[in-house]
């Protein structure tokens, strides 16, 4: 309800009924709009749940979501209006019969269809609205078959973050004696690759990559520490 001074003020406005129309509408879309927000913050909850590099990637992008949804819903209860009565506050009512004859351009045509289209979308959402009005002890059942036809999907849905593939990469980690210098665990490595590339034939060997006594910052993020001293290396290969 609007206070009696404010009632008063819009009175005395010269475009008092655009100004009452936008309050109308920002009045009735408030608990809808306020609703719709809150359902597309709750679909990234169960981000928050994850661990791992899933959780450091997805977390991060959730908020963000989130935070822009909660903005965007106090600018339409604020900013948007008040853009609205000065946007509308000199225009005037379309009357499409005043303009019968008149050369259309492309986007009065793409506006019209448009319009055309949506009010038919309208019309289907009205009767499939009222026939569930009519038939109250219908939609729950409707509802719950399609939760039971999404629960078919479990089979064939992924579970991993990463996709399961074979990429022909074998790592090895090396662990020399503690305290040995970064030269020798290197000549150590040297000898390793070179019983790897006795072992394995030289058309299945691509590459021999050699990762010694260096800490990698995205070890740090997973929380492995398995390369972090100079007798320590790890050796890929494929």
């Amino acid at each position: 309800m609007l206070p009696s001074k404010l009632k008063t003020s819009i009175a005395t406005w010269p475009w008092q009924e655009t100004v009452q129309a936008i309050l109308d509408g920002a009045q009735q879309i408030a608990v809808p709009a306020f609703v719709s927000t809150l359902c597309i913050c709750i679909v990234f909850i169960p981000m928050f749940f994850l661990s791992g590099v899933a959780r450091f990637l997805f977390v991060p992008l959730a908020e963000a979501v989130s935070f822009a949804m909660l903005a965007s819903y106090m600018w339409s209860r604020t900013i948007v209006p008040t853009l609205a009565m000065y946007l509308l506050s000199s225009e005037d009512e379309y009357h499409s019969e005043e303009h019968i004859g008149e050369k259309m351009g492309f986007f009065r045509r793409y506006q019209q269809g448009f319009e055309r289209g949506f009010e038919s979308f309208r019309e289907g959402y009205r009767r499939a609205l009222r026939t569930a009005l009519h038939c109250p002890g219908f939609s729950p059942y409707v509802f719950l078959a399609f939760c039971g036809f999404s629960l078919l999907l479990i089979g064939v849905l992924g579970r991993d973050f990463f996709p399961k593939v074979d990429a022909g990469q074998i790592r090895l980690h090396m662990r020399a004696r503690t305290g040995l210098r970064i030269e020798e665990t290197a000549r150590l490595a040297d000898q390793v690759n070179g019983v790897i590339r006795e072992t394995i034939p030289k058309d299945e060997l691509t590459t021999v990559l050699d990762n010694i006594g260096c800490l990698q910052r995205h070890k740090i993020l997973l929380q492995q520490r398995g390369n972090d001293r100079s007798s320590d290396a790890e050796i890929w290969f494929n």
